[in-house]
């Protein structure tokens, strides 16, 4: 139980724009932030971060808040586990009621367990029993040293059935939980959960915010026909959407504008090891649109740095699909043969990985660097076109799409024609208009957007305008929140109206209305402008509804009837 001034003094400390610009690549545009949206397949930045509202709103699929259900929604965080979020960030102390309430639902207690979990399995490698694996087998066998150990929170599971468990017991947390977590396994004939990983070295698996959803596990055993164990999907844990060690290098990413893409946990941490912080593995599984999509946040380029033999050749060109759709520039790095990312690291170092990016080619030399073109004929030709095609069209931006086409044409000994045949000529380059926003007159949302920022002359407005006035229900329900938050503070904020409320579709609204932007020393000109046209259509709409009766009306011969309603339309438009 955390007190509400607790809360308000958090939400006024926060800033949105340094927040979440920890997990999306935020460009400034006018007052406000853009980005790809985290919730929506999109190419062009629709997202939209407002500083001065501290909210954000997607105008492609509606997904809108303030920083608290930012992070409930993209971190799945509870809004307690939110509030601590930012406690710590903003460096205020909260003092709770009661510290127990913390595990109460579902996803806390999933939280729980695999920090849990985290916390035994880094305190089994550390026990004496295992001294001989920390020693012999993580720092001389693969060489990882102590550092990288603490930085990465690598552990171990050991031999034990029941020792996470045990463990867990301890901390309250039920063998049902841990079931819900994919951190134990059920037995049908003993009739009891067992710990899924045994004599494996654990690496957690972390989502952006540095919190471990899932593990891998490496055996230790031999003879052991699963060489890797994953945890499998969970509440809180999707494969597809989860980059390793990407909490740890989006920082680095950004900053340098590229990302090293590899297979492995262990090419990662040897990769950091020599001073490459920019690399990301993707967790053992094929490489999907919704990592592409991740990386595209935080960079503009993305180096493949595979194994060399087929199955990492594969695998390169696999991924390609998804990154070019992101929006990412591809290169491939072309490793040494017989090695992987790993031993490269090892035995060559930093400079030699850089020499080999320095040297790193395009996808289209890498795909036909195999293929004697003149002999391939005119059926390998076409497969390649149309393949090329296929990936040339989700290049958003059109001069790298032109350079793409032009240098698969020159590869390909063919026209660039060909493939601009192809493409259909026109593409919108247009924001996505949000569905709601075509259903909804841009007066009345003009209007209402407008008193988020608190205009002079509100109360009077309040005076004029009531909430029978509006045309959109939703936007009636959205004009008699504003009044009475204005009421209870005076002032409209649109962060403390989502607090309010627990209607996603509501929400979406507040954010959608209150992300618009005014130049400050035109919003009283602007608002005075937006009621009167917000009257004149009202009044429009009212004519039209009385033209519909007085036809009504004549049709059913009732000429008092029809001469009243005609006295109101004339009323109406005299005065319009």
């Amino acid at each position: 139980m955390i007190p509400q001034e607790t809360i308000e003094q958090i939400r006024e400390a926060a800033d949105i724009v340094q927040v979440i610009g920890e997990f999306l690549r935020l460009k400034k545009r006018g007052r406000n932030y853009l980005a790809l949206c985290p919730f929506h397949t999109e190419k062009t930045p629709s997202f939209n971060v407002s500083p001065d509202k501290q909210i954000f709103h997607c105008f492609g699929c509606g997904k809108g808040g303030n920083l608290f259900t930012f992070l409930m929604e993209h971190e799945k965080m509870s809004f307690v586990e939110a509030v601590q979020f930012l406690a710590k960030k903003t460096n205020i102390t909260i003092k709770e009621d009661n510290q127990s309430d913390y595990k109460k639902d579902l996803i806390d207690k999933l939280n729980f367990a695999n920090l849990t979990a985290l916390e035994y399995f880094q305190k089994v490698l550390h026990t004496k029993k295992y001294t001989t694996i920390l020693e012999k087998y993580l720092k001389t066998t693969r060489n990882i040293n102590s550092e990288a150990i603490e930085h990465f929170k690598l552990g171990l599971a050991g031999e034990e059935w029941d020792g996470l468990i045990n463990y867990a017991k301890k901390k309250d947390i039920s063998s049902d939980i841990l079931d819900k977590a994919g951190l134990v396994l059920f037995s049908d004939k003993t009739k009891k959960h067992f710990d899924r990983f045994r004599q494996r070295l654990m690496i957690p698996i972390m989502n952006l915010s540095g919190r471990p959803i899932a593990f891998g596990g490496r055996t230790l055993k031999k003879g052991e026909p699963a060489k890797y164990m994953n945890s499998p999907e969970t509440t809180l844990y999707s494969k597809s959407n989860v980059l390793y060690g990407l909490n740890l290098a989006k920082d680095d990413i950004r900053d340098s504008n590229a990302v090293y893409i590899v297979e492995g946990y262990f090419d990662v941490i040897s990769l950091w090891q020599i001073g490459i912080k920019n690399v990301v593995a993707s967790s053992g599984t094929a490489f999907t649109s919704q990592q592409a999509r991740l990386l595209a946040r935080f960079a503009e380029t993305a180096y493949l740095l595979f194994d060399s033999d087929s199955a990492g050749r594969a695998a390169a060109l696999r991924s390609v699909d998804s990154l070019y759709d992101a929006g990412l520039e591809v290169k491939i790095i072309q490793p040494i043969a017989g090695e992987d990312p790993d031993t490269i690291a090892k035995k060559y170092g930093k400079d030699k990985i850089e020499q080999m990016m320095q040297e790193a080619i395009g996808f289209i030399q890498f795909r036909v660097v195999d293929i004697d073109i003149e002999k391939s004929g005119i059926i390998g030709k076409e497969k390649l076109i149309k393949e090329f095609v296929s990936i040339g069209m989700k290049i958003n931006d059109p001069t790298r799409r032109s350079l793409f086409f032009a240098d698969a044409a020159e590869r390909l000994n063919t026209s660039p024609q060909i493939f601009l045949q192809s493409v259909s000529k026109k593409e919108s380059d247009q924001e996505v208009v949000s569905h709601r926003q075509k259903r909804h007159s841009k007066i009345e949302i003009s209007l209402l957007s407008l008193l988020f920022s608190n205009p002079n002359n509100i109360e009077s407005i309040f005076e004029r305008i009531s909430t029978d006035d509006f045309d959109s229900k939703q936007l009636s329900r959205l004009y008699s929140a504003i009044i009475q938050l204005y009421k209870t503070n005076g002032k409209i904020d649109a962060r403390q109206m989502i607090d309010n409320t627990t209607d996603l579709e509501f929400i979406s609204l507040i954010t959608e209305v209150a992300n618009q932007e005014w130049k400050p020393d035109q919003i009283d000109d602007e608002i005075s402008n937006f009621v009167t046209l917000f009257i004149a259509e009202k009044r429009k709409r009212q004519i039209q509804k009385l033209h519909i009766e007085l036809a009504q009306a004549e049709s059913e011969g009732n000429q008092q009837r029809a001469d009243i309603i005609l006295d109101e339309i004339k009323s109406l438009s005299k005065n319009a």
